[in-house]
């Protein structure tokens, strides 16, 4: 069961020239989406729980809890008293009289129990707490895969942002343009204070736009920063490139989710629990048979008495059977509650069979989707920048309206940031398609 532990610690090393470096360096410098994630495995405080979770469930499934040890106990005591004695004694024997006769008892063992068989109870036992090791490791995993999510999320949230920033200040190049251009006209008389007056405006609100936009960046940064296991504080730059697998097949996702799916496994590992628990609670149908020994030593002195001490030392041992022939049907009891355990859990493994496969096919769908729109909207950028071009254009000549050329100026901005929203959207659900099919943790 070691392996787990060694797994869930050979996660940090996605990143080998990264995870070398020290977290304060590579905040230091614009990070991607795979140094983010290399940082939260070493630095998250959650993922460092989880890991730490699995230690106590490795240390449980130990020979010793199972019962397959002896159990040896050492005991040892020492008293003393002073007490008159007198003694008489039948005969010719002469009397004892003593006042303030001491005496004093020493004692002391070392014995050992050792279970021979109990119905193979032990056994069931160490094999279910292995299972439970294991299914902890898992949940451990589970609960890496959510952090990284999380982490995956706030990373690419603050490249939405980014972006929006992005596009708001050009939508500002542009606005200030436009409002010098329509106070050149109108200082020349070819255009009317409203021109001014509605271009200053724009102006405006796309500046109220931008500090928005930058609010939200910083708070988004704060956000992945509390994920990464640094302060808020610090500051973070980010790579803004990143590439979406757009060649991911649903075969062999569903087939790679239904064998390595984190949440699928423990389904698993909780029925098999429950099976191994059935087992270890019919062991108690059959006797029990210890072995036991011990060694003792006992030394007694009298001031007063026939002779001054007495002492005995030595070995003794032996083998007991046992058998539990009834005890209120508690044993019956707990079979039934194991078999109707067993039912349950069997239940909610062809459940979370079925909730994947479903999950898997909207996901996929969600993914093809957002491949295809992010495809479309591309067109529809180029003929967004070309009709802003030549709106432009026709705004200078002034055939067009102050209305018309920021029509065309937002539909600019409207598909750039729909564009940003749809890639971003694709990368989303083939990081959950990755998560689904447990694919997540090797992502490289």
């Amino acid at each position: 069961m070691n392996k787990i532990i060694t797994l869930l610690f050979a996660l940090v090393l996605f990143h080998p020239q990264i995870i070398a470096q020290q977290t304060e360096t590579l905040l230091d410098q614009p990070i991607t989406l795979q140094d983010a994630i290399t940082i939260a495995l070493d630095k998250n405080h959650d993922i460092s729980i989880a890991k730490r979770t699995v230690e106590i469930a490795e240390n449980n499934a130990s020979l010793g809890n199972a019962g397959f040890l002896p159990t040896i106990t050492a005991n040892g005591s020492y008293s003393g008293s002073i007490q008159d004695t007198e003694l008489r004694f039948p005969g010719n024997q002469p009397d004892i009289n003593v006042d303030d006769a001491g005496s004093t008892a020493l004692n002391g063992s070392i014995s050992a129990n050792y279970v021979l068989f109990d119905g193979f109870g032990n056994y069931y036992t160490f094999k279910n707490l292995n299972t439970l090791a294991e299914q902890s490791g898992i949940s451990a995993r589970l609960q890496i895969e959510g952090t990284l999510i999380q982490v995956i999320n706030q990373y690419l949230n603050v490249l939405f942002e980014s972006e929006s920033v992005r596009i708001a200040e050009e939508s500002i190049l542009r606005s200030e343009n436009r409002l010098q251009r329509v106070t050149e006209r109108f200082n020349f008389g070819n255009a009317t204070r409203l021109d001014v007056l509605t271009a200053r405006v724009d102006l405006n609100a796309d500046s109220v736009a931008l500090v928005q936009s930058n609010a939200r960046l910083e708070n988004a940064k704060r956000s992945l920063l509390i994920e990464l296991g640094a302060s808020p504080t610090e500051s973070l730059a980010l790579n803004d490139q990143f590439e979406i697998n757009d060649r991911m097949a649903f075969d062999e996702i569903l087939t790679q989710a239904q064998q390595n799916n984190a949440a699928l496994v423990i389904s698993r590992l909780a029925s098999e629990s429950a099976e191994l628990q059935l087992k270890q609670s019919r062991s108690d149908r059959f006797p029990v048979v210890s072995l036991n020994g011990s060694y003792n030593y006992t030394r007694n002195e009298l001031d007063a008495g026939q002779f001054e001490y007495q002492q005995l030392s030595g070995f003794n041992g032996g083998i007991s059977v046992s058998l539990t022939l009834f005890n209120g049907f508690r044993r019956e009891t707990q079979i039934q509650n194991a078999m109707v355990t067993l039912k349950n859990n069997q239940e909610s493994l062809q459940l979370a069979e079925k909730t994947l496969e479903r999950d898997v096919m909207n996901l996929y769908q969600d993914y093809q989707t957002s491949l295809f729109l992010l495809e479309k909207e591309t067109l529809n950028l180029e003929t967004a920048e070309l009709n802003f071009e030549r709106s432009k254009e026709l705004f200078e000549l002034g055939q067009i309206t102050n209305t018309q050329f920021r029509e065309a100026q937002l539909g600019v901005s409207r598909v750039q940031q729909n564009m940003v929203r749809l890639k971003i959207q694709a990368k989303r659900a083939e990081i959950q398609l990755m998560q689904l099919s447990g694919q997540l943790i090797e992502m490289d």
